[in-house]
């Protein structure tokens, strides 16, 4: 029977009348109105008060806003955000809100409001869809372990390759432009590396490609007191830090820089990125607990920040 049937509310009315002087006992009471002890226990105040209408459900208004909801012009600034960095996260639109409006807004609500306004996690944004979480790890000292590796934005053909490093600890970066991926261009990026890093390298972790695999590379690790490690081959998830920082690039560049801009070009953007990347964007992966490379550099008392001045 349904609990809000007249035939039923007149049976709930007489229990909680007994019930009132004494005349029933709660647990019979329940048992004979279908429901637990509990339950009647949450009837009795409101009966006492309200009489009958205390049962009956409360009427729910739609279409009112809620008190606390983000003001229009807000969401409007927020929107413009999401569309312009359609790269970040809620948690990156957050930091980007506040630092150009000064607005606060929880992440939860950033992605609420997007989701109602059909910018993003609706069931056509495929890029936004949840995916499965993986085992996550991340090393506790800044230089313990750097992982690189070479990506192309425009193609293998276009005679532009990007070398790239990252840091697994701080989440450091640094990115170079050749026109090819040799031993002889490696060598040239390492020593780059070892002068902006702002670290003592202990560790390099790159895939089997043959611009890592050779004599070059080996002399130059043995030579630095650097190790070497390869990743398991058909393994690109060893890698995952720079592989995720690739998917970052070129969702960038890819779309913004015409496939012939000339390197000079590519990298003057490439060190405006990384001047972002390394001092304002703020990064919530394992360990990062929301602070920029720099802070995390600055918190493990391994900073060299004139090292960090890049010439643009």
């Amino acid at each position: 029977m349904n609990h809000y049937d007249p035939r039923y509310m007149q049976l709930q009315q007489e229990k909680l009348d007994n019930i009132i002087m004494k005349k029933q006992s709660v647990t019979s009471a329940a048992k004979e109105l279908s429901v637990s002890r509990k339950t009647v226990y949450q009837w009795l105040p409101r009966y006492k008060q309200y009489g009958i209408d205390g049962l009956l459900p409360k009427k729910r208004k739609y279409g009112e806003a809620a008190h606390n909801r983000t003001e229009e012009y807000i969401e409007e600034k927020l929107i413009t955000l999401a569309q312009e960095y359609y790269t970040e996260g809620v948690q990156s639109l957050a930091d980007l809100l506040y630092l150009e409006y000064g607005a606060t807004i929880h992440p939860t609500t950033i992605y609420r409001i997007l989701k109602r306004r059909g910018v993003r996690y609706g069931p056509y944004h495929i890029s936004t869809r949840k995916r499965w979480k993986k085992k996550l790890y991340s090393h506790k000292i800044p230089g313990k372990e750097l992982q690189m590796d070479t990506t192309y934005p425009y193609g293998y053909k276009e005679g532009k390759v990007i070398y790239t490093i990252i840091d697994d600890a701080s989440r450091w970066v640094y990115v170079q432009t050749y026109p090819k991926a040799n031993a002889f261009y490696t060598k040239i990026f390492l020593k780059e590396v070892q002068k902006r890093a702002p670290f003592t390298i202990q560790k390099i972790r790159t895939d089997n490609g043959t611009e890592f695999v050779n004599d070059t590379m080996k002399s130059f690790c043995k030579k630095n007191g650097i190790a070497h490690r390869k990743n398991t081959v058909g393994c690109p998830e060893q890698n995952g830090k720079i592989e995720r920082f690739h998917q970052t690039l070129k969702r960038v560049f890819r779309y913004e820089l015409p496939w012939d801009c000339s390197p000079d070009l590519l990298q003057y953007n490439l060190n405006l990125f990384l001047h972002y990347y390394n001092f304002q964007k703020k990064h919530r992966g394992l360990g990062m607990n929301g602070l920029t490379p720099m802070q995390k550099l600055e918190e493990a008392r391994s900073v060299t920040l004139t090292l960090q001045c890049y010439s643009i």
